[in-house]
């Protein structure tokens, strides 16, 4: 998200810089991307995915003291610290320091009461989240998670805006793939992505057919969880764990996939869910309010109630029965994602940083 919004920011006549920690030495210190800035500060953080609360703790502890140096160095105008923890605590203390606006970004991994790696720290943490969001100049929450940031608000400058994407050059060609349907799902292997329920789902749709296959890409935490219910349902030949991929070639299985599927706990919304759509593949999804925005049920793919497999089972077997129907759902698709290009969602964006700088 930073680097898409920040390119595009950066089109709109920003001066933009993105302060981070530095994971791995094969990434530079100090890198020019495009129309900005990376600034990456060692810290003991070393996971590429869900961080420890260990190496939270040591991204504000460490981090802290090295972005203020230098935000004094660069005289910076603006803060934009992209989650509530521990960015936003970051930002609010270099905002009274340096005396300038600090406007925060919410989303699904620091919201209290949502399932994520950080929940158990988090539901401790809730008071240092209602500080941080109310004092900072202005909050934005992704959409989709207002009802559940709004209890902790005493804010005027509150808005939701949703996730956005880039439109591929090229698009997929649902049912163009031959026998058997080809379905995907991207994200990290843990317990709020659902792809044990899915799983579940795909084992009740096997005993009427079997020709479909599910590429599951990505790793994490529960990857053993999720093979064993693999096993439990005897659909390992119908299922392929794919492990982590370079975002880089994510496009292909895109390309040649037939339907997507997202049937994850709540959260704003998935971006590989939205890039789906982007590509123009139907989308079937869990139904919570963040997913809302980008699938239209019956028209671009199904909204199907979180912890129901045999709902999801359903609409699956609905797409194997109807594969001339994916197209015409593909095609929908595409066009609710031109709504939400990172161009358009920058512009939300751009009001209301613009709106801070110009005071209460």
């Amino acid at each position: 998200m930073a680097e898409k919004l920040a390119m595009e920011l950066t089109r709109m006549g920003w001066e933009v810089d993105i302060l981070t920690t530095r994971i791995g030495e094969e990434y530079p210190r100090h890198q020019q991307c495009g129309g900005f800035q990376v600034y990456r500060f060692p810290t003991a953080r070393q996971s590429r995915g869900d961080a420890t609360f260990f190496e939270h703790a040591s991204y504000f502890g460490m981090g802290l003291p090295q972005m203020l140096a230098h935000a004094r160095k660069r005289r910076y105008t603006l803060l934009f610290p992209i989650f509530a923890i521990p960015s936003g605590l970051i930002g609010i203390i270099m905002s009274r320091l340096l005396r300038i606006p600090s406007v925060v970004f919410v989303d699904a991994a620091d919201t209290p009461g949502l399932e994520s790696a950080m929940k158990t720290y988090v539901q401790y943490l809730a008071p240092v989240f209602r500080t941080v969001v109310n004092r900072s100049h202005a909050v934005v929450v992704c959409e989709g998670l207002e009802d559940l940031v709004e209890p902790f608000l005493n804010h005027r400058r509150f808005v939701a805006i949703p996730n956005g994407t880039t439109l591929p050059t090229v698009q997929a060609h649902p049912n163009r793939n031959g026998s058997p349907l080809q379905l995907l799902s991207i994200g990290r292997l843990v317990l709020r992505k659902g792809f044990q329920e899915i799983i579940k789902a795909l084992g009740m749709v096997r005993r009427e057919r079997d020709d479909f296959h599910l590429r599951i890409v990505g790793y994490g935490r529960a990857e053993d969880e999720i093979r064993q219910v693999l096993e439990e349902h005897d659909i390992g030949d119908n299922v392929s764990l794919l492990g982590r991929v370079e975002y880089g070639q994510l496009g292909e299985y895109f390309l040649n996939s037939d339907a997507y599927l997202f049937y994850g706990d709540r959260e704003g919304s998935s971006l590989a869910m939205i890039e789906a759509g982007a590509y123009g593949l139907p989308v079937i999804a869990s139904d919570h309010p963040g997913n809302r925005t980008y699938v239209k049920h019956g028209e671009s793919g199904f909204l199907v109630e979180y912890r129901n497999p045999e709902a999801l089972a359903r609409s699956i077997l609905f797409m194997l029965e109807h594969r001339d129907a994916l197209p015409g759902m593909g095609r929908c698709s595409r066009a609710i994602a031109e709504t939400y290009t990172w161009a358009n969602v920058a512009r939300r964006y751009d009001l209301v940083l613009r709106d801070v700088l110009r005071g209460p």
